[in-house]
């Protein structure tokens, strides 16, 4: 049995398919990663909940970045008020200066949702990520295997492209 050594042209198209497929692996943990946070978030709440009132102090402006965030202020248990620096948990549909029943992890102040909201909201926003990673993959990988098309001239089959070619002597 003899091995097929691969040309350097070759060799790039298989890393470059091995990159863009690793990428995809990667966008598909990190959405199960935001769901699976979402659920120990609120798992921990539940453990150690207190409720309060809160009032939207900034709505945030809806866009990525620092300033997406819902801050909000509520007062505990202890009639200590709290303005928690990650932001609110599935605030959607809130505005400046609403008062809005919040749920909160006593040990840790900043871990704060909506009261009746929960962690399954986060499956849509996850699914959303993975469709699009899945979508530009599936892009990507046609382009490529285009371009390697157009260069070589030569149409590959499904064992050709499987990287695990072998000759029998």
């Amino acid at each position: 049995m003899t091995t097929i050594l691969r040309t350097p042209a070759e060799s790039f198209y298989r890393r470059t398919v091995q990159l863009v497929l690793g990428l995809f692996v990667l966008v598909t943990a990190v959405s199960g990663m935001l769901v699976a946070n979402s659920a120990l978030s609120d798992w921990q709440i539940s453990q150690d909940k207190g409720t309060a009132v809160a009032e939207v102090v900034d709505p945030g402006n809806g866009t990525f970045g620092e300033h997406s965030k819902v801050l909000v202020r509520y007062r505990d248990e202890s009639s200590v008020y709290h303005s928690p620096e990650r932001g609110l948990k599935y605030p959607t549909g809130l505005e400046e200066g609403d008062r809005v029943w919040v749920e909160y992890q006593r040990t840790d102040t900043d871990n704060v949702k909506v009261q009746g909201r929960s962690w399954t909201l986060s499956i849509l926003p996850a699914l959303s990520v993975w469709a699009i990673g899945a979508a530009v993959t599936v892009v990507l990988l046609l382009i490529i295997r285009w371009r390697w098309t157009r260069r070589t001239g030569e149409k590959f089959t499904a064992s050709q492209d499987s990287g695990n070619q072998a000759m029998s002597e």
